[in-house]
Protein backbone atom coordinates (compact mmCIF):
# COMPACT_ATOMS: atom_id res chain seq x y z
CA UNK A 1 0.00 0.00 0.00
CA UNK A 2 1.31 3.13 -0.95
CA UNK A 3 0.72 6.16 1.76
CA UNK A 4 1.31 9.55 0.29
CA UNK A 5 -0.05 12.03 3.47
CA UNK A 6 -0.01 11.84 7.51
CA UNK A 7 -3.71 11.60 7.53
CA UNK A 8 -3.81 7.96 5.11
CA UNK A 9 -1.30 6.93 7.86
CA UNK A 10 -2.86 7.27 10.66
CA UNK A 11 -6.04 6.23 9.03
CA UNK A 12 -4.71 2.93 8.61
CA UNK A 13 -3.19 2.95 11.74
CA UNK A 14 -6.40 3.48 13.52
CA UNK A 15 -8.05 0.86 12.01
CA UNK A 16 -5.26 -1.81 12.84
CA UNK A 17 -5.45 -0.61 16.34
CA UNK A 18 -8.82 -1.04 16.28
CA UNK A 19 -9.11 -4.17 14.60
CA UNK A 20 -6.85 -5.53 16.98
CA UNK A 21 -9.34 -4.00 19.75
CA UNK A 22 -7.15 -2.10 21.28
CA UNK A 23 -7.63 0.86 23.25
CA UNK A 24 -5.82 4.48 22.76
CA UNK A 25 -4.33 3.95 26.09
CA UNK A 26 -4.00 0.26 25.56
CA UNK A 27 -1.43 0.94 22.92
CA UNK A 28 0.22 4.23 24.29
CA UNK A 29 1.09 1.76 27.42
CA UNK A 30 2.97 -0.85 25.01
CA UNK A 31 5.25 2.09 22.62
CA UNK A 32 5.73 3.57 25.17
CA UNK A 33 3.84 7.11 24.62
CA UNK A 34 1.45 9.56 25.63
CA UNK A 35 -2.44 8.47 24.45
CA UNK A 36 -2.08 12.03 23.36
CA UNK A 37 0.55 10.99 20.67
CA UNK A 38 -1.39 8.36 19.50
CA UNK A 39 -4.35 10.29 18.89
CA UNK A 40 -2.80 13.14 17.24
CA UNK A 41 -0.70 10.43 14.74
CA UNK A 42 -4.00 9.12 13.90
CA UNK A 43 -5.52 12.31 13.55
CA UNK A 44 -2.45 12.98 10.75
CA UNK A 45 -1.10 16.17 12.90
CA UNK A 46 2.60 16.63 11.89
CA UNK A 47 5.60 16.20 13.71
CA UNK A 48 5.03 12.93 15.30
CA UNK A 49 8.37 11.34 16.48
CA UNK A 50 9.53 8.74 13.75
CA UNK A 51 10.71 6.57 16.14
CA UNK A 52 7.87 6.33 17.81
CA UNK A 53 5.58 6.14 14.89
CA UNK A 54 7.68 3.19 13.70
CA UNK A 55 7.91 1.17 16.68
CA UNK A 56 4.22 1.84 16.53
CA UNK A 57 3.97 0.66 13.52
CA UNK A 58 6.06 -2.47 14.44
CA UNK A 59 3.74 -3.31 17.31
CA UNK A 60 0.55 -3.61 14.84
CA UNK A 61 1.97 -5.66 12.83
CA UNK A 62 3.40 -3.54 10.16
CA UNK A 63 6.20 -4.11 7.46
CA UNK A 64 7.56 -0.82 6.61
CA UNK A 65 9.33 -1.17 2.99
CA UNK A 66 10.60 2.18 1.68
CA UNK A 67 11.28 2.97 -1.81
CA UNK A 68 12.30 5.69 -4.09
CA UNK A 69 10.16 6.82 -6.59
CA UNK A 70 11.95 5.38 -9.46
CA UNK A 71 11.05 1.83 -8.07
CA UNK A 72 7.12 2.55 -7.27
CA UNK A 73 4.89 1.29 -10.43
CA UNK A 74 2.93 3.98 -11.22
Amino acid sequence: MLIKTEAELGALIRQRRKSQKLSIADLAMLVPCSPRLLSELERGKRGVNIGVTLQLMALLGFVVDVKGREEIRR
